[in-house]
């Protein structure tokens, strides 16, 4: 009895191992579907896309790449960025949450460029006056960086500062307290999105400034904190493949791109990836946005060997 007494304490006072339903949580992966500089209009794939999100997918969640509006142009106009803005407000954000549909998101190149603080000022004002409506665990740089949980908490979500090709030492220390922080650690599965990737996808992108520069080091955070997958955009190319013990999606665009070394017809794509956190995995269905066929991997070329690669195509995301 004298022993019973005495282990009770510890077992009280010890931290509850998480449970995590095995319920799957949907997430529309849905960005770079920027139009030309200043534009205030979408093309009609980002329209039914957003319909397919909306009527059929019902996802917990939108998770974007980024590249929401076509900034990154010094002759336009604080006007101009604020109406491009008030467009996606109107196309974009809105229906969404009119469904429910939260926006979780990165910052693109053509959104909030490192080289570009009236771009980094308007987004961050935009934003600030658009919070989602998220379970957030950090937002103390929102939107530049945060990290969010989906799901209930099954989910665990760090939105990285990659609008352009330098991921510093210091973000890279934040990335790892997130990934280490209770509310990672109690989730079943991690995701990271970032605008640039770790490797080459497209060929018209596959050079450097157009990836991440010292790619290894963000990699090695991403494969110490468990990661399933880096969520990307930028190339504009969708291809879910396997960068050495990484997870990686590169999540295509309205206005897609072809592949390093593999010319031939580029589609746009949006993706519907259904998490199961007990199982730390994840599904992919994603479809041509212009037609509405499906999209499968067989069809996608086997390997690629770009910038920072080789890359391995997969048909779904296992740990």
């Amino acid at each position: 009895m004298r022993r019973l007494v005495f282990l009770l304490p510890l077992l009280l006072s010890a931290s509850p191992v998480p449970v995590v339903a095995d319920r799957p949580v949907r997430l529309a992966i849905l960005g770079d579907f920027n139009g030309p500089y200043g534009s205030t209009s979408y093309p009609a794939p980002l329209t039914r896309s957003v319909a397919r999100i909306v009527n059929e997918w019902k996802p917990e969640a939108v998770l974007s790449p980024g590249d929401l509006i076509g900034g990154q142009k010094a002759s336009l106009s604080d006007a101009q960025v604020r109406a491009m803005w008030a467009a996606f407000e109107r196309d974009v954000r809105a229906p969404l949450a009119r469904a429910g549909i939260p926006f979780a998101f990165t910052l693109g190149n053509h959104d909030a460029s490192p080289r570009s603080p009236r771009d980094r000022r308007e987004a961050a004002a935009y934003w600030t006056a658009h919070v989602p409506d998220l379970a957030f665990v950090d937002r103390a740089d929102f939107p530049f960086r945060f990290s969010v949980t989906l799901g209930g908490g099954a989910v665990f979500v760090a939105s990285l500062d990659a609008a352009g090709p330098d991921v510093s030492a210091g973000q890279r220390a934040w990335l790892a307290a997130q990934l280490a922080s209770p509310a990672a650690r109690g989730a079943g599965a991690r995701l990271v999105v970032g605008h640039l990737p770790l490797a080459g996808v497209s060929a018209e992108k596959n050079r450097p400034g157009e990836v991440l520069r010292d790619p290894g080091a963000l990699r090695q955070v991403l494969e110490v904190g468990g990661v399933l997958a880096y969520v990307h955009g930028h190339h504009a190319a969708y291809y879910p493949a396997r960068l050495g013990r990484l997870n990686v999606l590169s999540a295509g665009g309205i206005g897609g791109r072809a592949y390093v070394g593999h010319p031939g017809p580029a589609r746009s794509t949006v993706t519907l990836l259904t998490v199961w956190p007990a199982q730390d995995r994840a599904t992919l269905e994603t479809v041509d946005a212009a037609t509405g066929q499906p999209v499968t991997t067989a069809t996608l070329p086997a390997r690629l060997d770009g910038l920072g690669g080789p890359l391995t195509r997969v048909d779904d995301f296992r740990r």
